[in-house]
């Protein structure tokens, strides 16, 4: 009876983990897709000769992984100090060190942004660079819309929303 109990037990934990791996892999292939979808709309939009593109796109991904490590870099902090006692009983102290990260955070970001609409500027005009920033808002707000759409679709027999999504809007 041990045996059975004991063998259960393992399948079990061995399907939990297998799902919790699955789980991983779906989050990363779809942020994979989300950021060849975001590479698409900014092509799209940003109608690129072929040689300018090819200049354009490496300083670009350059500068997402730029950004990308800085976000990790201050979110980790961030979460050390909330991890502590959550957000709701965050000590004066902790909120005073979470101001100071927050604003260190923003400045890193608007000193990076400095630096690469600088190196935009070696390979685009500034209307086109002025697009790029635009066309990076436009994407995240067609994203949220699209979120929020998705949450508000009439559920199926089965519970889940429809699939389909928004038309783009110009």
């Amino acid at each position: 009876m041990k045996l059975i109990y004991t063998s259960l037990l393992i399948l079990a934990c061995s399907f939990s983990f297998a799902q919790q791996q699955r789980s991983d892999e779906d989050r990363k292939a779809e942020w994979e897709r989300l950021k060849a979808a975001r590479v698409a709309f900014l092509s799209n939009r940003l109608q690129l000769d072929v040689a300018t593109a090819q200049k354009f796109w490496p300083i670009f991904n350059e500068y997402e992984s730029k950004k990308e490590a800085l976000g990790d870099k201050y979110n980790k902090q961030k979460r050390a100090l909330v991890s502590e006692n959550g957000w709701r009983n965050m000590s004066d102290e902790n909120a005073d060190k979470m101001l100071d990260i927050y604003l260190e955070q923003k400045q890193a970001e608007l000193d990076l942004e400095k630096e690469y609409l600088a190196k935009f500027n070696k390979v685009l005009d500034k209307g086109q660079i002025w697009m790029v920033i635009r066309i990076d808002s436009d994407f995240r707000r067609s994203l949220m819309r699209r979120i929020s759409d998705k949450d508000d679709r009439p559920k199926d027999d089965k519970g889940e929303g429809h699939r389909e999504l928004p038309e783009e809007r110009n």
